[in-house]
C-alpha cells in the first residue's frame, strides 16, 4: 500500500485502549479495527496504556505511544494528542477511570462506551458530558443514555466469522484425541478473566450449576480458559476441589494462553465445547458470546445489561434469570446469576439438536456481528460524517 493511499483521508484519529497485540477483549477489538480504518485511508495513532511502556512504536502505519502518567491514558490522550496533531480521540475503554479533568482537553473525545450496570452509573454520566460523541457497542447501553439526555451512535464489538467458524466433526474429534480427552465427552466452556473476587464472571455460580449438570451427564468437562490461580481472582481450583469436580476441569497452558494464542487457535478452542457459559454479573458487551456462536457453539447468557441481546433465547443459546441485584461501587446494580437457572439452561442446550442451534448461531453473528459487515455498514460511514464535520467543503 503505497504512503499517498494509506493517508488519503484528512482526519487524523487517536485510540485510546489496550495495545492491539494484548490477549484482552479491547485489545483484540483494537485488532480488529486498526487496519481496517488504515486500509480506508486515515492516519491514526493509538496510545496503549495498557502493552507498551517507555517510548513510541511504529507498527503496520500506525503510531503507538505509551502511557504518561495516568494508569489509564487521560493525560496522554491531550498530551500524545497534540504530539500527532489528532483531529478526533477515541477511547476504547471504562470511562468512570478516567481523570475527568483532564477530558475537556482532549480534542473532540469520543467515548466507546461500555455500560455495564443497571441504570448507568451516575459518574459515567458525568463524565459523558465532555465528549463530543459517543459510540455505544450495545442496545442496551444506547437505551440507558436515552433515558439520560445523552445521544449515542450504535457500533457493536465484532468478530471475524472467516477464523472464527466451526470445526468439522472429523476436526473436533481429531482435537480431542489430540488433548487426551474422551471422544464422547461433552465439553462446557468459558471463557473469562480470573480478575476479581467477589468475580465479575460469575465463576462460583457456574461451577455449581455445572456440578450439578455433571450428575446427569457424567462425561461432562467444564474447560475454563483463564487463569485460575491469578493473584486477586477467584480460587477456581479451590472450588472445583471443594465440590468434589475437580477431576472434571480442564485448564490451558498459562504461557501458551498468554502469549502464544492467537485467533485461529482460540477459534479451535471454541469449536471443540458443545456449549459456552457467559453469566456474567455485568457486561458491556460479551466478545465471547459472540465468538462462541460464529464457532456454531450454544451460549448460556445472564438476563442482564447488555448480555440477552447476544442470543436468541431458544435458538442461538439460552438466557439464565439474575436471583438478585448487588448495588455495586459505582452506585448502581450488577444482576447475580442463579445458579439453579444456570443449570436449567445447560440441560435445555444439552437436550435439544445443538447441531442445528449451532448453525443457527453462525447465521446470527454472521448477519449481526462479523466485523467486515459490521464495518462497512456502521464505521465507514460513522467516520466519513467525522470528516466532514472537521474539515468541511468549501463552497
Amino acid at each position: 500500500m503505497s504512503v499517498k493511499k494509506a493517508y488519503s483521508k484528512k482526519l487524523r484519529i487517536m485510540w485510546n485502549s489496550n495495545a492491539p497485540w494484548s490477549i484482552s477483549g479491547y485489545g483484540n477489538q483494537m485488532a480488529e479495527l486498526l487496519p481496517l480504518i488504515t486500509k480506508e485511508g486515515y492516519q491514526q495513532a493509538c496510545i496503549d496504556f495498557y502493552g507498551l511502556e517507555g517510548g513510541k512504536l511504529m507498527l503496520d502505519s500506525v503510531l503507538h505511544y505509551p502511557k504518561i502518567n495516568h494508569v489509564y491514558g487521560s493525560d496522554a490522550m491531550w498530551l500524545h494528542g497534540q504530539d500527532f496533531n489528532a483531529d478526533v480521540t477515541f477511547s476504547l475503554q471504562d470511562i468512570w477511570v478516567l481523570n475527568g479533568q483532564d477530558l475537556p482537553k482532549v480534542k473532540r473525545w469520543i467515548p466507546i462506551c461500555p455500560v455495564d450496570h443497571d441504570p448507568v452509573p451516575k459518574v459515567i454520566v458525568d463524565q459523558l458530558r465532555s465528549a463530543y460523541r459517543v459510540i455505544t457497542y450495545s442496545k442496551f447501553g444506547q437505551e440507558q443514555l436515552r433515558l439520560k439526555g445523552i445521544n449515542s451512535t450504535y457500533i457493536p464489538h465484532t468478530v471475524d466469522t472467516t477464523i472464527f467458524k466451526p470445526l468439522s466433526p472429523e476436526e473436533k474429534k481429531d482435537r480431542k484425541i489430540n488433548a487426551g480427552l474422551p471422544q464422547d465427552s461433552f465439553i462446557v466452556g468459558m471463557v473469562a478473566a480470573n480478575k476479581d473476587n467477589p468475580p465479575r464472571k460469575s465463576f462460583q455460580e457456574a461451577i455449581e450449576a455445572f456440578a450439578v449438570f455433571l450428575q446427569k451427564v457424567p462425561n461432562a468437562l467444564l474447560y475454563i480458559h483463564t487463569l485460575p490461580e491469578f493473584p486477586g481472582g477467584f480460587p477456581i481450583k479451590e472450588y472445583a476441589t471443594f465440590l468434589h469436580i475437580g477431576d472434571h476441569m480442564l485448564f490451558p497452558d498459562a504461557y501458551q494462553m498468554g502469549f502464544n494464542m492467537k485467533k485461529e487457535q482460540m477459534a479451535k478452542v471454541y469449536g471443540v465445547m458443545d456449549m459456552l457459559l457467559m453469566p456474567s454479573r455485568s457486561e458491556g458487551f460479551g466478545v465471547p458470546a459472540i465468538e462462541a456462536q460464529a464457532c456454531g457453539v450454544p451460549v448460556v447468557v445472564n438476563n442482564f445489561t447488555s448480555m440477552p441481546e447476544l442470543v436468541q433465547k431458544g435458538v442461538t443459546g439460552e438466557v439464565c434469570e439474575v436471583i438478585y441485584k448487588q448495588f455495586s461501587h459505582l452506585l448502581s446494580y450488577i444482576g447475580i446469576p442463579s445458579s439453579k437457572s444456570i443449570y436449567d439452561c445447560m440441560m435445555r442446550i444439552k437436550q435439544s439438536d445443538r447441531a442445528l442451534m449451532g448453525q443457527r448461531a453462525r447465521a446470527w453473528i454472521v448477519e449481526n456481528y462479523d466485523t467486515h459487515k459490521v464495518f462497512t455498514e456502521k464505521w465507514i460511514p460513522f467516520l466519513e460524517k467525522l470528516e466532514r464535520e472537521v474539515y468541511p467543503e468549501k463552497k
